[in-house]
């Protein structure tokens, strides 16, 4: 029988979010299958409810460990042939590793199973907007609200309680039906008309119920200071050496009370990065202004510089840090290293490839990592034929703060979602792996593990080292990934 890979759920589990769809599955949990497969008897084998090992029912002693957990089951199914109460049930039951996920979904639920039924959820939520000066609108917030239950949410409609204050645009929520997995958003600003706090309400109705989010801003009657606000980072991806890349622009915005004068946008790799036009000089409150730049590389493999724009706004200047891959005409991509910290006091580990976090992580600024001496490569933000890989940064288990990395796009939208971690944006490219977790040639699995929530907070390790990979499960890490072991990216040599 063909299997496929183990994934625990356990890092969304500790998160206390309901049973969302799995993040390598296209299809939710059948609870009322799993229920059935769970009590279904073999002649001459143990069933699931009847093991010695767990008692009668789903919740009873090491059963519960299952709970959202295929992966430990799949395990379990593969004990050791002299185990008479588990090894020999996936032939003889036939089971799929869908019915395990189904298995695990019922004893998620048991005693009962819940109703199929739509969820609809805002991220984020509430909108808070900064003070704003009274006549002015501030820059606009999207809310996306994506329905993360088991049935498709009918006549989605998201309306403002205060059509003045809290005006709405770009709507996509408009009486339309949102599928399981699929989403909607609008854009809602803030306008005061008065000096002093304000607040309101977006409502979505669905059929058969309706989702609330909450907005708030206060109205300030003396303008506040100019600031430039740009986007941290801009990537142009492979392009040949010696050749040039189509034009991109970067939008800059004040988001300040007051107008901003700019007096330069100047790249510090000009050869490579050339600001080639730029429409900054004066920009109004709520107002913004374009600067273009294009890529040259002068060499294969990564290549970066710093576009600062410098102005009598608050926090000038301002850096945007662009990064493009210089390929032969072969298409070879560089690549870059991912370094591995951990940090004692909290027993987390955390990599990055970005070069300033790396000095600052050596040099102290972010006090409590040391590198580990393990490490291993990927590709440049960007890279083609890869997978991006969206980082998540979380501080809601104070005073520990955490990372997460992920190259499914279905993951990365399922954990954008969560009120708990903010996306810090698409840091690295990478392969992914085989539904049985094997990797192309020219590349080595990577490995990761869940810490199955130890000392109150989530913290993932990612590692190419099988020692490592034992080391970590013989102190209670789960696996997470495709295949038997768990393999969620691939490295390239």
């Amino acid at each position: 029988m063909k299997r496929y890979g183990s994934v625990p759920f356990a890092f969304f589990a500790t998160l206390a979010l309901a049973w969302a769809l799995p993040a390598f599955a296209t299809q939710p949990p059948n609870c009322a299958n799993g229920k059935t497969l769970y009590h279904k008897v073999d002649s001459s084998l143990l069933t699931c409810s009847a093991s010695n090992c767990h008692g009668n029912n789903a919740t009873a002693n090491k059963i519960q460990n299952a709970s959202n957990n295929p992966g430990l089951i799949d395990q379990a199914l593969d004990g050791p042939p002299g185990d008479p109460s588990m090894y020999g049930l996936r032939v003889s039951l036939n089971l799929s590793y869908s019915d395990l996920e189904d298995i695990a979904g019922w004893i998620f639920y048991a005693p009962t199973c819940p109703a199929a039924g739509p969820n609809l959820q805002a991220a984020p939520a509430p909108v808070v907007f900064a003070s704003t000066t009274v006549g002015a609108t501030s820059a606009t917030t999207t809310v996306t609200i994506t329905n993360a239950g088991t049935g498709a949410a009918s006549a989605v409609i998201a309306s403002t309680s205060d059509t003045t204050h809290f005006p709405i645009s770009a709507n996509t929520c408009s009486n339309v039906t949102v599928n399981v997995g699929a989403s909607c958003s609008f854009a809602v600003a803030f306008h005061p008309t008065v000096a002093g706090a304000a607040s309101g309400t977006i409502t979505v109705n669905r059929t058969g119920g309706s989702l609330t989010v909450g907005v708030s801003g206060t109205g300030t009657a003396t303008a506040l200071p100019g600031v430039l606000s740009t986007p941290s980072s801009i990537s142009f991806g492979s392009q040949t050496v010696g050749t040039t890349s189509s034009v991109s622009s970067v939008t800059v915005t004040n988001t300040g009370g007051t107008a901003v004068f700019v007096s330069s946008v100047n790249s510090s790799n000009p050869s490579e990065f050339a600001v080639t036009t730029s429409t900054c000089t004066t920009v109004n409150p709520g107002a913004g202004c374009l600067f273009s730049l294009t890529f040259t590389p002068g060499a294969a493999g990564a290549r970066t510089a710093t576009i600062t724009v410098v102005s009598n706004g608050t926090g000038s200047p301002q850096a945007v840090n662009a990064s493009g891959t210089g390929v032969t005409g072969s298409g070879t991509p560089g690549t870059i290293d991912l370094i591995e910290y951990h940090h004692a006091a909290w027993d987390h580990f955390f990599m990055t490839g970005i070069v300033d976090e790396i000095t600052k992580l050596d040099n102290g600024t972010f006090a409590g990592w040391a590198r580990t001496g393990l490490k291993f490569k990927a590709f440049p933000a960007g890279t083609a034929n890869s997978s991006s890989v969206c980082r998540f940064f979380s501080t809601s288990f104070a005073p520990r703060s955490s990372h997460f990395y992920t190259p499914f796009p279905s993951e990365c939208a399922v954990v954008m979602s969560n009120p708990d971690w903010q996306l810090e944006g698409q840091v690295f490219n990478i392969p992914i792996p085989a539904l049985d977790g094997t990797c192309a040639t020219g590349t080595v699995p990577v490995y990761r593990l869940y810490n199955n929530g130890q000392g109150a907070a989530p913290n993932h390790r990612y590692t190419t080292d099988l020692n490592v990979r034992s080391q970590m499960m013989a102190s209670g890490w789960v696996p997470e990934g495709y295949g038997s072991i768990g393999v969620i990216m691939c490295s390239p040599l």
